[in-house]
């Protein structure tokens, strides 16, 4: 049995052979550990049903997500084999994982802690400002796409694990402000959200046309290495653009129009 603590590229050709990520294990079970603290009321008589039981099991289906995307084998292709594998990874990780488990957190602990002024405190208020976050957000995409930052990352465990943290942590961040209602934002409705969104998320858009029409394969790492399928490097390259352009825009579309339909449900005060 091959153990590694995380996925790394090997450069040796693909085999079908379960290996061991004690690493990727240790991760996934401290992030269910804090998914059951944080889903866990403080007050059950004042908390109770403000969280529904969908919203739980939809954080439950985040943490699997991720188990899925880390472990073998996604996270060994994704890391040094398919350049399609590595685009579903940022998906799963910065798009689709961080805003499940945040809706699944309860209300009243999210209140607890913004309440205690502390340093955890403060570093939530301040790395889940809109404009800053979007910010942030944006320069991950862009930095952790570049040929240079992947092909450097992905040889190493510690530098895949780098990015994979980057880009579930900024995830986090940017969701936050569009799932969680604390800190309060006056001036952040429906409206700001749905432009938020929108605005926020354009890099991966760009990413995705990159990949789908650039002439050579950007990224070394995919390009050298040994083929698991029948596509080519530059082939694998277009899928993993696609990927960014069809389910990721398309999903990004499905939640600005549950906003605006939330939005547009609610009652108007009367005149």
């Amino acid at each position: 049995m091959n153990v590694q603590w995380w996925c790394s590229a090997r450069g040796i050709p693909w085999r079908w052979h379960w290996q061991a990520y004690p690493g990727v294990w240790l991760a996934v079970i401290a992030l269910a550990v804090a998914y059951v603290r944080w889903t866990r009321p403080i007050d059950p008589d004042v908390s109770a049903g403000s969280v529904s039981t969908a919203r739980r099991i939809g954080g439950w289906v985040a943490v699997v997500l991720v188990w899925m995307t880390l472990d073998w084998p996604g996270g060994p292709l994704g890391t040094g084999y398919l350049a399609s594998v590595h685009a579903a990874q940022f998906l799963v990780l910065a798009m689709l994982a961080p805003p499940l488990l945040l809706r699944g957190i309860d209300p009243g602990r999210a209140r607890a802690l913004l309440e205690r002024n502390g340093v955890a405190a403060k570093i939530v208020r301040v790395a889940t400002r809109p404009l800053l976050v979007m910010i942030i957000f944006t320069i991950v995409m862009l930095a952790t796409h570049t040929p240079g930052v992947v092909d450097t990352l992905m040889r190493t465990q510690l530098g895949a694990f780098v990015l994979d943290s980057a880009w579930f942590l900024s995830g986090l961040a940017f969701w936050w402000p569009v799932v969680i209602d604390v800190p309060v934002r006056e001036h952040f409705g429906p409206p700001m959200r749905m432009l938020y969104l929108f605005a926020g998320t354009q890099a991966h858009l760009y990413l995705a046309m990159w990949l789908l029409l650039a002439d050579l394969p950007v990224y070394g790492i995919y390009e050298l290495a040994p083929r698991v399928t029948g596509l080519s490097a530059l082939e694998d390259q277009q899928v993993a653009g696609g990927l960014l352009l069809t389910i990721g825009g398309t999903y990004v579309l499905a939640v600005i129009s549950v906003v605006f339909f939330r939005w547009f449900a609610e009652p108007q005060p009367e005149r």
